[in-house]
């Protein structure tokens, strides 16, 4: 991780992403969009996992450098867990579950403390939301896209069947992935970046979107967010 926070300490702002994939969905994002963010001055940066978060975020911070955190709030991680072992015997399986109780518990824990951080109020299981100073995705980055961009989805698949990416969580097929897909991306995504580029002084900060229904923009260089409570 030595290696990654470097590159955002001369950068006017920086976006800290958990892991493998997220950087590259956004950088896809912008690009679409005819947006450079290391010519706006922003460094998106992996921290390898929630727990790094606020100590990246304490420590650019301490340096002057503006952060902006995006990370998932796993709520279906515990399903997820308890699927995977359902083949087992039943006491292995209950041991394993017990196990996967305590993470979803310590899960919840980490994201009050994390949003409680960042100045808002300390939610367990957060929904989606972006404002000015964090994105959060109520389960992951990848369930989000799934619901509300399945073409992105059927795109990565897509270059993964033809040998233009990588299957898994892979970085440079994500970006191509989110620059080449048809369908355009959904309104969460645009105002991720829009709040990150406010953050460096490039955009004004969109509305608070959680607990709306959305319309998105025509383009993402609208600054005005059509809500409709």
């Amino acid at each position: 991780m030595g290696s990654a926070l470097a590159e955002g300490f001369f950068a006017h702002a920086v976006v800290l992403v958990e892991g493998r994939g997220d950087g590259g969905v956004i950088t896809g994002c912008a690009e679409r969009s005819g947006i450079n963010l290391g010519a706006d001055g922003i460094s998106v940066i992996e921290v390898h996992g929630k727990d790094n978060l606020m100590i990246s975020d304490a420590l650019f911070s301490a340096l002057g450098v503006p952060c902006y955190v995006v990370f998932d709030g796993d709520l279906g991680m515990e399903d997820r867990k308890r699927e995977s072992v359902r083949h087992l015997i039943p006491e292995q399986r209950q041991e394993k579950e017990r196990a996967f109780e305590r993470q979803a518990r310590t899960n919840r824990t980490k994201n009050s403390n994390l949003l409680q951080y960042l100045g808002a109020a300390p939610t367990p299981q957060p929904s989606d939301d972006s404002t000015g100073r964090y994105t959060v995705f109520e389960d992951t980055l990848e369930t989000y896209l799934d619901q509300h961009w399945p073409a992105w989805e059927e795109r990565r698949q897509e270059l993964v069947r033809t040998g233009g990416g990588i299957d898994g969580k892979n970085a440079a097929t994500y970006l191509e992935t989110t620059r080449t897909v048809a369908a355009e991306p959904p309104f969460l995504l645009h105002a991720l970046l829009e709040n990150a580029r406010a953050l460096a002084g490039r955009r004004p900060p969109t509305r608070r979107v959680a607990d709306h229904a959305v319309t998105r923009p025509e383009s993402i260089d609208d600054t005005a967010v059509a809500l409709r409570p």
